[in-house]
């Protein structure tokens, strides 16, 4: 499908050796590569990452995305307390296989997700000390969405979710919504293409408010509305301080999404973390998912630090030719558990954001 298959114009200005790490000017080209301007006056750069007092971290993500959050929350289930999950499918679905990513955690052409079977995988991983404890889970707030029209993870995938997580986290604590007719994108109000279509940006025009709708169980309805968010409030940082491994697929770049009330540190604000989905990298859309997500306006009101980790296309070692998260073992087989390159990466900024 073109979902699988589409590449930028920008890709093949990059070396294709996995060891060529690519800096922050070279990001800033392929940027300028897609959308044919020159937009780093409107960027405000960190050159190092700020401690803020932070009082609870929940997940979020679409797609590839949305599996990598799903494994930060059952891996981290101490310092990660809910999840809003955007087409995705149970923790360690593709078992390290990609044919079994694409076919039971995709679309379903193969049985669908061993659900059971990943359970009982989830509590040996507990067992060998490989993530944190189950039980940390049992009071976590969950959100899941799926799309009607999804073409790209089935809403039987999702459902497969919602299952899995039944075994750990109260039921009252998951809200799914199933009802809206979206392609496989991240619904928004009024930002992005037709909602029922599947093409790039994989942002939904879809008169809905999915960052809303996801901020609202997670935080229990206490939010205040969204107001405007401040692009002078979103910041691009480098990531490469937080890498672990050379062979991990990760962007230089990073974006972080700091409301006002949080900028002096003395507030004590909440951190969100959200993964863009695959093809939504910066070298393919620039950072179109940092800013359009919807995520910033609720932030700025509620004194929400929104953090936006990226990965990037790689050719080789690893393949990752559409810039997804690792969920199927395209950097090693441990990708979703504590000892993971990405899940280690991830970790390593909200030690770096929280002291936690």
């Amino acid at each position: 499908s073109s979902y699988k298959a589409h590449l930028c114009c920008c890709v093949s200005q990059q070396n294709s050796s996995s060891n060529m790490r690519r800096n922050f000017v070279s990001i800033i080209s392929c940027i300028i590569c897609v959308y044919g301007e020159d937009i780093t006056n409107k960027m405000n750069f960190l050159s190092s990452l700020t401690r803020y007092k932070i009082s609870d971290v929940t997940v979020s993500g679409l797609s590839s995305g949305a599996y990598m959050a799903v494994q930060m929350h059952i891996a981290f289930s101490s310092i990660v307390n809910g999840s809003a999950i955007f087409a995705g499918g149970p923790f360690y679905c593709a078992e390290s296989t990609l044919t079994y990513a694409e076919s039971k955690c995709m679309d379903g052409t193969l049985g669908g997700p061993d659900t059971e079977k990943l359970v009982s995988l989830t509590l040996t991983d507990e067992t060998l000390g490989y993530i944190d404890k189950v039980s940390n889970l049992k009071d976590d707030r969950v959100y899941l969405f799926s799309g009607e029209k999804d073409t790209v993870v089935t809403q039987a995938v999702v459902k497969e979710l919602q299952t899995y997580y039944s075994h750990f986290v109260g039921s009252k604590n998951i809200v799914a919504d199933y009802h809206h007719a979206a392609e496989h994108c991240m619904p928004t109000l009024a930002y992005g293409s037709d909602c029922q279509l599947l093409t790039s940006p994989y942002m939904g025009k879809c008169e809905f408010d999915g960052a809303g709708a996801a901020f609202s169980v997670l935080f229990s309805n206490t939010l205040q509305d969204p107001v405007t968010a401040k692009s002078a409030n979103l910041f691009s940082f480098s990531q490469t301080p937080y890498i672990p491994s050379l062979r991990s697929s990760l962007s230089d770049v990073g974006y972080l999404y700091v409301p006002t009330a949080c900028q002096s540190g003395l507030q004590t604000c909440r951190l969100h973390i959200s993964f863009h989905g695959c093809l939504q990298s910066l070298s393919l859309i620039g950072n179109v998912y940092a800013q359009h997500a919807g995520l910033n306006e609720w932030a700025e009101a509620n004194a929400i630090i929104v953090l936006y980790p990226y990965v990037e296309v790689s050719q080789s070692n690893p393949l990752n030719p559409n810039g997804c998260w690792d969920w199927w073992a395209y950097t090693d087989v441990f990708y979703g558990v504590k000892t993971g390159v990405q899940m280690v990466f991830v970790r390593n900024l909200i030690k770096a954001l929280s002291g936690l």
